[in-house]
Order: structure tokens, then C-alpha cells, then sequence
């Protein structure tokens, strides 16, 4: 199974969209042409601020977390609308637990350890389609250790908090619109409209009152937005729990070829 560069390249435009050149032009929102008032809430502050004071103040929270986890989807319009559906705690000790599942084509888990020690785990059903069963039975349960060049390696990517977001890039070519306020889960948030000439457009949605963390990154802008890929971010600054890994269950070296 070929490394899910959808799901890198999806995050590498979160970290693009995370230090953009923003537009000192706003958007158009129902708050910010609303009449101000003696004491604005915080939701109202924040939707009077330019698309270049939010990307600011979200790189300034990003920048102050210890963790993050994010859940979502990815689909590859390059693959026949291929799903890829992706779970992911990571921390700035370098650790993360992955667990993606690409369509039709089976499952997998990933770990990399404070060693940067990058371990990879196919389910039975999908190391059987990609090996053979006599290799999967063999290597049930098993992780393999992850060697550089392997088809596996780039997903290391997904394990680098500062990497993910790219902080403090300063050739980003894009720009960004503050958008309208509305909310991601039960919290509230300000949508930040971003483009570029060589990709985009995204939409990023940042939290409206406390830190202004990213709560959401979607592909498009307005009613098409979340179509093609949407990413959440929750659980900041929770601690990182890798599996259990004892020295029986890894394999040092990359995942066996096929049976003869």
C-alpha cells in the first residue's frame, strides 16, 4: 500500500494556511457590520479583526500548545475519489499515534516514538491483501520498524507539530479574508478564507473565545467548503498515549514481501 500523500499534502496546506501572508481586507460577516457595542464579547472582537490578525493570533496560540489531536478525511480526487479517513495525536516531544483508513484498500496504524523510532502496524485483513496469508499469520500483531526510503517514511511528516503548521515560513504565498463566525463542535469560531496561486482555496476556522487555536481546516470556500477534506483539532495540550510496544511485537525491518 503506497504512503497516504493525501493526508500529507492535506496537512502540509494546513501549515501553509497556518503562516499565510494574510489580506489586510476583511471579509464580509453579520458581526462585524452589526453596530458595535459599549462591551463586545469575545466572539464579536474576534470578527472585527482583519484575515492577517487572525492567521497572527492563530500561529501565536499554535505555537504555545504541547499536543493536538486530529481527526478527519481526505479524498484523492486523483484516485477515483479514493477516502482516506485519519486519526492523530501528536506532541512536541516528536511522539504520535496514527491510525488511517484508506478506502477499499485497508487499515493501518503508525508510531513514532521521543526516539523518532517510526513504526508501522497493518490490520490481519490488510497486511493478508497486501502480503499473502502466511505472511500475515506469521507477523500478526506485529510492528515493523520503518526504515528511511520506505514507502512508509514521508508519513513521519504527520508526526512533526511544528512541521505540521509550518510556523515562521517566510516564502508563504497566501493570502487570507476573515470570514464569518460560526461554531465547530460546541465551540465557537472565525472562518479565515485562504488561497494561494499554487493551491487552495481552504477554509481554516479558529477558536472565537479563549486561545485561538484552529478548530477546523476544510477544503473550498462557502457552500463548498468540507467537501474534499476536513480536519479537526481537539484535545490541545492533552498527553500523547502510544501502544504498548515490547520487544516480542517489533520487527526490525520493513514489511516482508509476499510468499513465493
Amino acid at each position: 500500500m503506497p504512503a497516504n500523500r493525501s493526508v500529507v499534502a492535506a496537512l502540509a496546506a494546513l501549515g501553509l494556511a497556518l503562516t499565510a501572508t494574510a489580506c489586510d481586507d476583511k471579509g464580509t460577516t453579520a458581526a462585524a457590520a452589526a453596530s458595535s457595542q459599549a462591551s463586545p464579547s469575545p466572539t464579536e472582537r474576534v470578527a472585527s479583526m482583519t484575515g492577517k490578525r487572525l492567521l497572527d493570533k492563530g500561529r501565536e496560540a499554535y505555537g504555545h500548545v504541547s499536543s493536538v489531536r486530529m481527526t478527519g478525511f481526505v479524498v484523492d480526487d486523483e484516485d477515483g475519489g479514493r477516502r482516506t479517513d485519519i486519526q492523530l495525536s501528536a506532541d512536541r516531544k516528536g511522539q504520535c499515534a496514527v491510525k488511517v483508513g484508506v478506502g477499499g484498500k485497508g487499515e493501518f496504524e503508525l508510531v513514532r516514538t521521543a526516539e523518532r523510532t517510526l513504526l508501522v502496524r497493518p490490520t490481519a485483513a490488510t497486511l493478508t491483501a497486501m502480503r499473502g496469508a502466511e505472511v500475515a499469520e506469521r507477523y500478526r500483531d506485529r510492528w515493523f520498524k520503518v526504515p528511511p526510503g520506505s514507502e512508509y517514511s514521508s508519513m513521519a511528516e504527520l508526526c512533526d507539530l511544528t512541521g505540521l503548521t509550518a510556523f515562521g515560513d517566510p516564502n508563504s504565498a497566501w493570502t487570507g479574508l476573515a470570514g464569518d463566525p460560526g461554531t465547530v463542535g460546541d465551540r465557537a469560531s472565525m472562518g479565515v478564507m485562504l488561497s494561494s496561486k499554487e493551491e487552495g482555496p481552504y477554509t481554516a476556522h479558529l477558536a472565537a473565545e479563549g486561545a485561538m487555536v484552529p478548530l477546523r481546516l476544510e477544503d473550498g470556500w462557502g457552500e463548498s467548503a468540507g467537501k474534499r477534506m476536513t480536519l479537526d483539532f481537539t484535545d490541545y495540550d492533552v498527553p500523547v498515549v502510544l501502544p504498548s510496544l515490547s520487544a516480542g511485537s517489533v520487527v526490525d525491518g520493513d514489511l516482508p514481501k509476499a510468499a513465493a
